[in-house]
């Protein structure tokens, strides 16, 4: 437990009273000596943070020599800080299935590189593959883990086993089937049984299949590769090309699974064609349905749980109802069903919840929906005191901005209706229960929940309750496509960026992002306007537009070479959007991405002012990279740039503040990752004699070290670490063996009289003296 370092004249009565009342009070905080200035960086168990870093980092007077300048920047807001779990989950209920966060890393090759390529992890890799230097081929190996997710939910075809056959007798296979028919899916499981888990890689990018045969073309031995055809692509394929693709991918031991509709061209290719045959939806059904609720008990069983009430409620509750049992009758596509288990395993609903759900939320009824709510006239709704566009207006505000007040609905659905005017009219009275319903209509009605709540204006908020938020896409579609230019609506959704509460900044940024599928560059036209605002919530808005962007797996390349442009260019605010969006969840997708542009980020000088450049790097670190993460931070404190070397001792500061799970709860977290051998202890001793002696870091950091010492004192274990650490830290470093010294008389042990571990780090100072 540590005071602020003083002179060691000034050990008073007074200061005493001071340091114990500091310990007292931090010992009941967020965390141990946690501090009211920080702002938290997740949703830890022991809420690790970080401080809003004005003037250094620590309080005037808390190192020896004294604080730098701040830098001169222009005033910025205070932006709410983000759980980036939440973050994603909320992006994840707009984007629907296909967005997700799950692979690895991206590395770059070629000459027309534009990642770091050197520290990649080699998850993810792109490479030049045309001859004529126009366009790029990628490849994206998946995550081994993510494959197993999804063969264990996954559903035989009559197919796989011909599929099968043909890849073990040659080496590029055609699997032609429908669009959502789940011919990706099983082609991808095939490449898996025949190569493993861990070798399964998908190739995008390509414009024709000849793209390939390059010269620059080189795919890595030994693994599968799924590559997905446009019709576009497929019209122009040859047989020549498949013969010189077979050779090529012969040569290399590898295999090919080429996914489109061949329908047309299955006998202009006999040998390697197979046709998609997918399972009967039932199976799809009643096996995705059993993977999502997978060991858990859904027939509140009085004894131990055997399993059997799964099984009842997948074949008879769900499988037997009539509504579904019709439905899957029309065989309709994997895809759809997916949606309809998506709208059920989260609460397992039965008999009358069950119908109710499966009436509202069937795949089949989305889009008709959707396009009955938007189109007022369609549905037959005569409503006085409305007009068509606000009607409109007012239902897709509902769905960008589900779980709002219903004013704030109201306000940005009139800046939509109005947007051809040069003012919105001021908003009126509260909204009443009547025109609440003639707004939402009886159709959005029933997918909604109004939620009364006093304390928002209005009383009222309108959610989209658990399931139900393929409806909000589905209205997005409709809007975009029927009724609003891409224009219109982007523009829209960045003024509630730029004029909104935070809570609308984020909805709108989400819904941003989920537009970039229909047009990707004015998608990153608003990004990028939002992006080089100087307030850090509009930036913060616009890192969200970025994550939601990298969930759908198609923008992926675009989003990571925006990234790359933004962190090597000179704009220090499209600087700090980057390290916000791998703040924000980007990390969990490149982490060594995160790691190499982080650097570059935090050079800048704007960023002594910010806790972005941290917050990416504790993402990076807790989301099972710390072998990464730390000897990174190393090399780091070795850079010739002050700020870099400043990031680096923030960023241990953070860390130190983490504790280990139970049972090892009286272990830092740090300490506990040496233990097993995760990182190295001399690695960490580097980052804590930085964090100790830096300015900026220095107060806090030896607050901290007093700390580990205060509840490592009677854990021998934990204790020898400490001592190892606190060795390696001091040796050959007299003036860290100094403050040491000065800590552990005038500090730790008016504060810690019977810590008996005091008398170890004492015996250490003096060997280091002699």
């Amino acid at each position: 437990m540590i005071g602020q370092h003083v002179p060691a004249a000034a050990g008073t009565e007074r200061d005493l009273e001071n340091l114990l009342h500091d310990v007292s009070d931090e010992r009941s905080a967020d965390g141990p000596f946690g501090d009211p200035r920080d702002g938290v960086l997740d949703g830890s168990r022991d809420r690790s943070t970080v401080t809003d870093f004005v003037d250094g980092d620590d309080e005037p007077g808390s190192a020896e020599e004294p604080p730098e300048e701040p830098p001169e920047e222009e005033s910025d807001e205070s932006e709410d800080l983000l759980d980036p779990t939440d973050v994603l989950r909320r992006l994840a209920g707009l984007l629907g299935g296909s967005g997700g966060i799950d692979v690895g890393d991206v590395q770059v090759q070629g000459q027309n590189a534009t990642g770091h390529g050197a520290v990649a992890i080699g998850t993810v890799n792109l490479t030049t593959a045309r001859s004529d230097g126009a366009g790029r081929v990628w490849f994206e190996t998946l995550v081994e883990a993510s494959v197993r997710e999804t063969a264990s939910g996954y559903a035989s075809t009559p197919s796989d086993q011909r599929l099968d056959h043909y890849l073990q007798h040659q080496h590029l296979v055609c699997l032609s089937g429908s669009v959502g028919s789940g011919r990706f899916t099983s082609a991808t499981l095939a490449v898996a049984r025949r190569h493993g888990f861990d070798r399964v890689s998908v190739l995008g990018g390509v414009d024709q299949l000849s793209d390939l045969l390059g010269a620059g073309a080189s795919l890595p031995a030994g693994h599968g590769y799924v590559v997905r055809l446009s019709e576009v692509v497929l019209r122009a394929v040859d047989g020549f090309t498949l013969v010189a693709l077979a050779a090529r991918a012969a040569t290399s031991a590898t295999t090919m699974v080429l996914v489109g509709d061949f329908s047309q061209r299955k006998h202009d290719f006999v040998g390697h064609v197979v046709d998609h045959r997918p399972a009967p939806a039932a199976e799809v059904f009643r096996a995705q349905l059993r993977h999502q609720l997978r060991g858990q008990c859904v027939g509140w069983c009085t004894d131990t749980c055997d399993g059997r009430c799964l099984e009842r409620y997948v074949d008879l509750d769900c499988a037997g109802h009539p509504l579904l049992s019709a439905y899957l009758a029309g065989e309709p596509r994997p895809s759809e069903v997916l949606k309809v288990v998506a709208t059920i395993a989260p609460t397992v609903p039965k008999a009358g919840a069950l119908t109710e759900r499966l009436e509202q939320f069937l795949p089949l009824q989305l889009r008709e929906r959707a396009v009955e709510i938007l189109d007022a006239r369609r549905g037959g709704e005569e409503i006085d005191g409305f007009t068509n566009d606000e009607l409109r207006a007012f239902r897709l505000s509902c769905a960008v901005l589900a779980g709002q007040p219903v004013a704030e609905m109201h306000e940005a659905a009139q800046r939509l209706a109005r947007r051809d005017f040069h003012e919105v009219t001021p908003i009126g009275a509260p909204l009443r229960g009547s025109a609440i319903d003639a707004l939402l209509g009886p159709t959005l009605s029933q997918a909604v929940a109004r939620v009364p709540d006093a304390r928002v204006p209005g009383g009222c908020r309108i959610d989209f309750p658990a399931g139900t938020e393929s409806i909000r896409s589905a209205l997005l579609e409709v809007a975009w496509t029927d009724w609003w230019s891409p224009g219109q609506l982007l523009d829209w959704l960045a003024d509630l960026i730029r004029d909104g509460l935070p809570p609308v900044r984020q909805a709108a940024a989400g819904a941003i992002g989920w537009s970039a599928t229909r047009d990707v560059q004015a998608a990153l036209d608003t990004v990028g306007e939002l992006a080089r605002e100087r307030r850090a919530g509009v930036r913060q808005a616009a890192a969200i537009v970025l994550v939601a962007m990298a969930m759908q797996p198609t923008l992926r390349y675009r989003v990571r070479a925006e990234l790359d442009q933004w962190a090597a260019g000179p704009a220090a605010h499209l600087q700090d959007t980057v390290a916000r969006a791998y703040g924000l969840g980007l990390a969990r997708l490149w982490p060594d991405a995160a790691l190499a542009q982080l650097r570059q980020v935090a050079q800048a000088r704007m960023q002594r002012r910010n806790n972005s450049v941290v917050r990416g790097l504790v993402e990076v670190y807790q989301n099972g990279h710390a072998a990464s993460v730390v000897p990174a931070l190393v090399d780091w404190t070795a850079s010739a740039d002050p700020e870099v070397q400043l990031h680096a001792a923030r960023t241990l500061r953070v860390l130190a503040d983490r504790w280990a799970e139970p049972p090892r709860e009286h272990w830092p977290q740090l300490l506990h990752l040496v233990d097993h051998g995760t990182i190295r202890l001399v690695d960490l001793a580097v980052l804590w004699a930085v964090a100790l002696s830096l300015p900026g870091t220095a107060y806090r950091s030896w607050r901290t070290l007093g700390f580990w010492l205060d509840r490592a004192d009677r854990q021998p274990a934990v204790a020898g670490h400490c001592l190892e650490l606190v060795r390696h830290v001091i040796a050959g470093q007299p003036a860290l063996r100094h403050r040491l010294d000065h800590q552990l008389h005038h500090v730790w042990r008016p504060v810690m009289p019977h810590n008996d571990l005091l008398d170890d780090v004492q015996r250490l100072i003096d060997e280091e003296t002699r």
